[in-house]
């Protein structure tokens, strides 16, 4: 679940992105980031709200470098923290799965809320987790890749959260897997790697003058049994929570909008995006956090969209 490759250098090219002058409209638009840096677990964030994922009883270090005449107040609603130097603490989780909130509050500086999901570890048994079908991870990691090892544990997911935010402009209910709609509590694995890169991208995407709060995810988590049923590849990015399908919808009628202004909605519209993708895996400080990227173009059923992921490395493909 934990990877620290290139976690600063996103941050860099988050910062490039918003200081860059907007060519477009989306001049309005909210980042929705404070003006300092936390560091949890050697993870840098600079947004108002973000998730972060950990096991039972992990120990794990929060640092504010803040200026020393600027006081910083840390509350944390369960768990055991400790002040162990002026800006860092030591957090260690509780021993049962749940969400955890962590406020940070400078006396000078707006505040940081980080929603700390203390998963439920193990592996499913039989394929299955508390009914809720699973199926099997591969037994091999891709190419002896750690990034393709089976998660350490799952998000527990009930009714009531759907709506928490992970990331300013991202909610958790957009990332669940789309089987048993009758089930709880569903279970999730997602990333924080793809929360930063949909939020860089969310960003770059309004500086071009798309106006937009969010990304439509069409698919963002898939247990393996799921994809397994829609004849996706195994080792696919979504069963390990590290990928999204996405589209622009600010119309809501559920499909692409009509991006690059031509008239009619088609594969132009998702190569307008995957083209903000390209642009910004070419950045010099996101070499590192680069993944892949997918053009589709529209079905009968649904209209064109990009596959986005954070596998560290680069892919691309594409499916008129």
């Amino acid at each position: 679940m934990k990877t620290t490759v290139g976690w600063s250098l996103l941050l860099m090219v988050a910062s490039w992105l918003l200081a860059s002058p907007a060519p477009g409209s989306g001049v309005d638009f909210d980042p929705g980031r404070v003006g300092y840096t936390a560091t949890f677990n050697g993870r840098s964030v600079q947004w108002r709200e973000f998730a972060f994922f950990v096991l039972p009883q992990e120990a794990a270090t929060l640092e504010v470098p803040l200026a020393f005449d600027q006081p910083v107040r840390v509350e944390v609603s369960d768990g055991e923290l400790l002040n162990k130097a002026a800006g860092r603490w030591l957090w260690t989780a509780p021993d049962t799965a749940g969400l955890v909130t962590l406020e940070v509050r400078p006396a000078q500086s707006a505040p940081m809320t980080l929603r700390l999901f203390v998963l439920t570890p193990g592996e499913p048994t039989n394929g299955y987790l508390n009914g809720y079908r699973m199926g099997r991870y591969p037994a091999e990691p891709l190419k002896g890749n750690p990034i393709y090892l089976p998660p350490e544990g799952y998000i527990e997911v009930y009714p009531s959260m759907l709506d928490i935010k992970v990331s300013p402009h991202f909610t958790l209910g957009q990332f669940l897997c789309k089987q048993q709609p009758e089930h709880w509590p569903k279970y999730l694995v997602l990333r924080e790697s793809l929360l930063a890169k949909l939020e860089v991208l969310l960003a770059e995407v309004n500086r071009r003058g798309v106006r937009t709060d969010s990304f439509t995810v069409m698919s963002g988590y898939r247990t393996p049994w799921y994809n397994k049923a829609i004849e996706n590849g195994r080792y696919s990015r979504h069963i390990w929570g590290g990928a999204a399908d996405i589209f622009i919808d600010t119309s809501g009628d559920g499909q692409m909008d009509d991006l690059n202004k031509d008239g009619r909605v088609d594969i132009q519209d998702a190569e307008w995006l995957r083209r903000v993708v390209d642009d910004v895996h070419r950045l010099p400080n996101f070499q590192r956090l680069i993944g892949g990227v997918g053009l589709y173009g529209p079905r009968p059923h649904r209209g064109p969209f990009v596959h986005v992921d954070a596998r560290g490395f680069n892919a691309r493909w594409e499916l008129p």
